[in-house]
């Protein structure tokens, strides 16, 4: 969880270990105008390890993405099993396990790998119903991946 200010490539750059994937590197925050149109720069390119984005790695595991795939209208009833609950932060396991059982949720948030070529993107609709959440190409498994909310009945 630190941050400091670097020069890149020539150019002003944060360089932040902030990510939440779990994995060892850092995020480079640089203008716009500044970094390459490949998407890289130089420095990272020569590192033993090719650079990956922080997206990829958590669709991989399936992290959740405040914005994505919770909001307010879908908390960690909707998003199931993958989502760890730990007291002090308003959330409690019992209280959601009551509620989810009271109140079953309309949908559920599964992962999904694509069986065709392609890449899904937040706000794609699901083939029987639902909605893609998070979506990307996952460099390790060679295909397209995500996490889409579902009608309960397309869960079983």
């Amino acid at each position: 969880m630190t941050v400091a200010s670097r020069i890149i490539g020539g150019n002003p750059a944060l360089v932040a270990g902030t990510g939440y994937t779990g994995e060892d590197g850092v995020e480079l925050l640089l203008d716009p105008d500044a970094a390459p149109v490949s998407g890289g720069v130089d420095a990272p390119r020569r590192a033993p390890r090719r650079p990956c984005a922080r997206d990829t790695l958590r669709t991989e595991v399936c992290y959740h993405l405040y914005g994505n795939d919770l909001s307010t209208e879908r908390g960690p009833i909707e998003a199931g099993p993958w989502l760890v609950l730990q007291g002090g932060h308003g959330l409690h396991r019992s209280g959601c396990r009551a509620r989810g059982a009271r109140d079953p949720p309309p949908e559920k948030l599964v992962p999904f790998v694509l069986t065709a070529e392609g890449i899904a993107r937040p706000g794609d609709a699901v083939v029987g119903g639902g909605v893609v959440t998070s979506g990307t190409f996952s460099p390790s498994l060679e295909v397209g991946i995500g996490m889409a909310y579902l009608p309960p009945r397309a869960c079983r």
